[in-house]
């Protein structure tokens, strides 16, 4: 009985924290996305924030919005990329990111300003760019030194241009459809002169 009550405190500690983030960058954007606020709007103490999240990004990166994103953004199958029927269409599961951002617009865009802290964009860049190339080195074990060091330039090179795209499409206000910029992503992808050497069998459009 005890651990379910304690069990509750935490769902309910969470969720006011969560709400108190969302109303935040609703009202204020993400200027306004300090501890002290977020502590403030959510009627809890700094010891009750610590005691749940290191930081404002550890509580951004448990939201409902970015473990919903993390599901439907899984790192990339780069083989199943290339070799996608469509050499002109859009990669499926990249779409499917796409709407889900679109759906949840005004919590990433707010995510995506360009006053957001360093750490924020940061971590987003991960997230929503180097996390997806990752399993390149992890599906090639075998690779020598010098092919491990090129795919890991490979995996910056397409993680930065990801989470490139992705921003100036929140600070376009998104003038571009989920399924064209997917579609422009997938090409932008297939046609990048770096996996030559990093993903076998590539078709040429």
């Amino acid at each position: 009985m005890i651990e379910q009550s304690t069990d509750m405190r935490v769902v309910r500690s969470r969720t006011l924290m969560e709400n108190a983030l969302f109303s935040i960058l609703e009202q204020e954007g993400i200027k306004g996305l300090k501890v002290k606020n977020l502590c403030e709007k959510a009627g809890i103490n700094r010891g009750t924030f610590y005691l749940h999240y290191k930081d404002i990004f550890h509580l951004i990166e448990e939201t409902s919005f970015i473990q919903g994103l993390l599901e439907v953004f899984e790192p990339i199958h780069m083989k199943e990329l290339i070799d996608y029927p469509d050499p002109q269409g859009a990669f499926p599961p990249i779409t499917k990111a796409f709407e889900y951002m679109q759906q949840h617009a005004s919590f990433f865009k707010a995510l995506f300003h360009p006053d957001a802290p360093a750490e924020i964009q940061e971590r987003l860049r991960y997230l929503t760019g180097t996390r997806l190339y990752d399993n390149l080195i992890q599906h090639q074990p075998e690779m020598d030194h010098e092919s491990r060091l090129f795919t890991e330039y490979a995996i910056a090179y397409l993680g930065n241009a990801q989470f490139g795209l992705i921003h100036h499409w929140f600070m376009s206000d998104r003038a571009m459809p989920p399924e064209d910029i997917a579609r422009m992503l997938t090409v932008y992808i297939r046609n990048t002169p770096c996996l030559d050497n990093t993903v076998p069998h590539k078709i040429t459009p």
